[in-house]
């Protein structure tokens, strides 16, 4: 309450207000309602990477599009903790933050450093923010290690962003005494439906060890298709206010680092008790829709079940079978497989013409020796058998958003609103150096990014493109009122499939329970979150932001070490950063490197901003975004996860 009394006395004196992320290059952006503000680094004035500050809008810096501001007040700290390097000099400690984005070293007071020597990596706590005039002001409160250790990049990358690796003990103990109690709750529960004689399969990659969504299909007498989509029913077992709930809404998220999985339920539920895993019952929340076989959602059904999964599959086994690479392992498996693969293309089909965005994407994973060492990197891309799933959940997840819109039930929505007019700009400027065949992408529909995805398809930049598209779309997220999905083209979207890594998942299911049981007002788990909606989207949004820029710190960390192993040798790459200092270039395993304007052909280089290229005092030395390259590895830090790279 006090920060938003602090925020709207700010907008009452005409500033803006919102989040400032730091980049590491000093200046920051500030995300508000009003559109994103850059922020110079001479006008950060004691903010830190994190921070709800109010700004003054302030005339853009010649040269730059958008808008500017400067920070007048910080409303609220993010950083209650720093990490960083320690160093003493004298009586005096100095903490150097590993994150580049906190620009402010942290003082140590003697009787304020415990046990930390030179060279440690320790986490501060803060006892004073930075300003014009002081510097910030801590005491050690944790040793994570020494610098060099193995894997302390991974260690300095979960306590920077905050993630929390133990369970309370009470959260433990709460665990280790849940029971599985199919027959109970069964018994119990008269709106739980028995379907364990249907064939259920899932359908996850190999390595997954937790596994919260089924599917089944089946024909109807009147010649359409019942698609069940059942989902692990962990509300059965975590009710709010309980140890368990307590800590899985701080941590409001699974995070895959590139070594260790975060869990955000404790194990005996998240692979035990939870997890559909195949020849045992399990509760789940159901969801059956009746489809045309044009792949129209008909009807729609929602009802705790129980059920039990006949097979666990994987995605490159059902990809080969589809393929005819290999034999389908049976004649029941191989009918279901080929109308759930024909019911998904169908409704992949209809998701597609009303707008829905289907990105190009590849998904590195950095594969790991028992010690932790990379092996070599393995690139993930879309396949039948995800798009199958995807599409599937997707449906799912629209049926129950519709449902209680309908009903007009509270509800956590999950939206994605109309790209930024400014980066579409700057995307249409990129699209005309490509020659693409799009002249404006001012008010751009989802249509429009359709018909350049189509086009960048078979294309060198292909990945690129769709990168670029990708972050020129406002970024989804969680909120409590009803609004559109752009990129799905849904105007009604919702998080029903994963309640076993995501807590809005979880919020979702207890409120459409209890609205079928027509409880909402009466049933603790829906009526003592109801007033907490606002603040739970929230939070979810923030801490799904932490965990995606914690997973691929953790991944580039892993890369670069990768990459220390081949210094000198020559790679082809592709330009995806033109700067007035250099070319980020990335080689086809993603690892991604800087060919500083020292280091290149020529003497001169001048930066072309609007163009995205650095064109040169010589014939032939002009490099854009999107050209193919050869480099040679130059030098490798896996600390600072940069990768020097010099031009062939």
């Amino acid at each position: 309450m006090a920060k938003q009394k602090r925020a709207n006395n700010a907008r009452k004196g005409g500033g803006v207000v919102g989040r400032l992320t730091m980049t590491r290059h000093g200046y920051g952006f500030v995300d508000a309602p009003e559109g994103d503000y850059f922020i110079p680094a001479r006008d950060i004035n004691g903010a830190m990477h994190g921070d709800t500050v109010a700004i003054r809008p302030e005339t853009q810096q010649r040269g730059k599009p958008g808008r500017a501001g400067v920070v007048t007040r910080v409303i609220e700290r993010a950083n209650t903790t720093v990490v960083g390097r320690f160093d003493r000099h004298g009586a005096l400690g100095i903490v150097t933050p590993a994150d580049r984005r906190v620009r402010t070293d942290v003082f140590v007071a003697a009787n304020a450093m415990g046990d930390a020597t030179s060279g440690d990596i320790v986490v501060v706590r803060l006892t004073g923010y930075p300003s014009r005039t002081h510097p910030a002001q801590g005491f050690i409160e944790e040793i994570v290690g020494r610098e060099g250790d193995p894997d302390i990049q991974i260690e300095i990358t979960i306590r920077e962003h905050g993630l929390r690796t133990e369970f309370p003990e009470a959260a433990e103990q709460e665990a280790q005494a849940i029971r599985l109690d199919v027959e109970a709750a069964m018994s119990r529960e008269p709106d739980r439906v028995d379907i364990r004689e249907r064939f259920t399969f899932t359908i996850d990659p190999v390595d997954a060890r937790d596994f919260d969504d089924a599917i089944s299909i089946e024909h109807t007498e009147d010649g359409r298709i019942r698609l069940g989509v059942h989902i692990a029913d962990v509300s059965h077992y975590v009710p709010w206010g309980s140890e368990i709930d307590a800590e899985a809404r701080l941590r409001a998220t699974s995070v895959y680092l590139v070594d260790r999985v975060l869990p955000m339920l404790p194990e005996e539920l998240s692979n035990g008790i939870c997890s559909l895993n195949p020849g045992e019952d399990r509760l789940a929340f159901s969801v059956d829709m009746i489809l045309s076989k044009d792949g129209v959602v008909e009807e729609s059904r929602f009802y705790p079940s129980a059920i039990r999964s006949d097979r666990r599959l994987n995605y490159d086994q059902v990809t080969g079978w589809l393929a005819g690479d290999e034999a389908f392992p049976d004649q029941q498996t191989e009918s279901v497989l080929r109308d759930f693969a024909r019911l998904a293309g169908k409704i992949g089909e209809r998701r597609v013409a009303r707008g829905g965005l289907d990105f190009e994407t590849v998904e590195a994973k950095v594969r790991l020796d028992t010690d932790g060492k990379p092996l070599e990197v393995i690139l993930r891309e879309r396949t039948v058998a995800t798009n199958m799933i995807e599409e599937a959940m997707i449906a799912a997840n629209e049926a129950v958003a519709r449902h209680m819109r309908d009903a007009k039930a509270p509800m956590v929505y999950r939206i994605h609103e109309d790209p930024d007019p400014e980066a579409l700009g700057q995307i249409a400027l990129v699209l005309k150096e490509f020659s693409y065949p799009i002249n404006d992408l001012h008010g751009a529909s989802p249509q429009t990014f359709q018909r350049i995805i189509r086009f960048a398809h078979g294309r060198p930049e292909k990945y690129l493109i769709n990168s670029l598209l990708v972050r020129a779309l406002e970024r989804a997220r969680y909120v409590d009122y009803l609004a559109p999905h752009f990129g799905l083209a849904s105007a009604a979207y919702c998080h029903f499939t994963s309640p076993i890594r995501r807590y809005p998942d979880l919020i979702v299911h207890r409120l459409l329970k209890a609205q079928l049981r027509g409880k909402l007002e009466s049933d603790p788990d829906a009526s003592g979150m109801t007033p907490e909606l606002a603040w739970l989207a929230e939070h979810s949004s923030q801490m799904e932001r932490e965990a995606s820029m914690a997973e691929m710190d953790s991944t580039r960390f892993k890369l670069c070490e990768l990459m220390a192993d081949h210094i000198d040798e020559v790679f082809s790459g592709l330009v995806t950063g033109v700067a007035n200092f250099g070319l980020f270039v990335q080689l086809s395993n993603t690892a991604e490197g800087l060919v500083n304007t020292e280091s290149m052909p020529g003497s001169h280089y001048k930066y072309d901003a609007a163009r995205h290229m650095l064109i040169g005092d010589k014939r032939n030395n002009t490099y854009r975004l999107g050209q193919r390259v050869t480099v040679r590895i130059v030098n490798v830090s896996p600390g600072d996860a940069r990768i020097d790279m010099a031009l062939e």
